[in-house]
């Protein structure tokens, strides 16, 4: 009797272990780093992700967030993170990866794209392109999350030819450097963490991104301008290492799927909106928004846009044709 109570507690011991076993194994944390705020566009939609991602994985999964560059990870280092499987998922600006790919530099390719439709349209028309390269590194492409159109922040109305020469203007990538230094500017490119600093000094006088992001880091204290010049409609990624995809259930695949889908839709759809938030908010903080540029300078800006359009098709092959023919045809057929 002895016996066969101890075998009978031993055994229940053994069960409850592998209860308890199967629910840590069953819950995930997975670790996001984004190089820019919580309060931002990309901060919001990464907690939209993960509220989603935990309801429809029944708390499976949960996102440990990782905002501001918390990790010391800037955008251009989370490529490898991600596929080395440093971290399970990130939220990345990919023009600073241009140099990895040209593909990267599609979305910040100069007065290609000016508003959040054409935006999407160019993306969807370069997403198989996207989980081609994404393959390469290990790495499974999850939701695109855009920004507003960049202009550029100073301390003047940036409109004319002269009030951009010599200008010390943060880019950020090789398509802006290229447009604005042969214009006559001193472009310096910039990661996001770097930018407030050289402000702050007086490295820099310029800041050439979106009004939204501008103002979740306060850009507004050290410059009071904001020229809407729609230069292009950049975007970031979120994608997540393959090796952790692979292990998960059809079950939870489906649920990150699901999550996926569900926060870009929701970006996508809310991005003219952000962009009046975000107008209303810069001129609350007295910033005063310049919307008017000059036909003649933006026809200048236009043609120093040309050689690096022309550049980027070259270095992407047959597929750069390809992907601007269909953008194209996109947008024809939605007018």
């Amino acid at each position: 009797m002895i016996k066969t109570t101890s075998a009978i507690l031993g055994l229940s011991l053994t069960l409850s272990l592998t209860h308890v076993n199967s629910v840590v194994a069953a819950e995930m944390v997975w670790d996001m780093p984004n190089e820019y705020p919580s309060t931002s566009v990309q901060g919001r939609g990464d907690k939209t992700f993960s509220t989603l991602l935990k309801e429809k994985s029944a708390g499976q999964i949960k996102i440990s967030h990782h905002f501001g560059g918390a990790l010391g990870l800037k955008s251009k280092d989370q490529l490898d993170a991600v596929g080395d499987g440093i971290v399970q998922v990130a939220n990345t600006f990919i023009p600073p990866l241009g140099g990895v790919d040209p593909i990267f530099l599609l979305s910040s390719l100069p007065f290609l794209s000016s508003n959040a439709d054409e935006a999407r349209k160019l993306f969807d028309a370069a997403r198989q392109d996207y989980d081609r390269v994404l393959a390469k590194f290990n790495q499974r492409l999850l939701y695109s999350s855009p920004w507003p159109s960049s202009g550029i922040w100073g301390k003047e109305p940036l409109v004319s030819h002269s009030t951009i020469d010599n200008l010390k203007m943060r880019t950020y990538d090789a398509n802006g450097t290229m447009v604005f230094r042969s214009m006559g500017s001193a472009p310096i490119q910039l990661s996001w963490a770097d930018i407030v600093p050289q402000l702050s000094t007086g490295g820099i006088n310029a800041v050439l991104t979106s009004i939204e992001s501008g103002l979740s880091s306060s850009f507004n204290d050290y410059v009071t301008h904001f020229t809407a010049i729609n230069y292009d409609s950049t975007i970031n990624l979120v994608t997540m290492n393959r090796d952790v995809w692979e292990d998960l259930t059809p079950e939870l695949q489906a649920a990150v799927t699901a999550a996926a889908k569900e926060t870009e839709d929701q970006l996508w759809s809310n991005a003219n909106e952000v962009i009046r938030k975000s107008y209303e908010e810069a001129e609350r903080r007295g910033v005063t928004i310049v919307s008017e540029v000059p036909e003649d300078f933006r026809k200048e800006m236009k043609d120093a846009a040309i050689p690096v359009i022309e550049s980027w098709t070259k270095k992407m092959g047959p597929n750069g044709p390809k992907i601007l023919s269909a953008y194209q045809d996109s947008i024809s057929t939605a007018q």
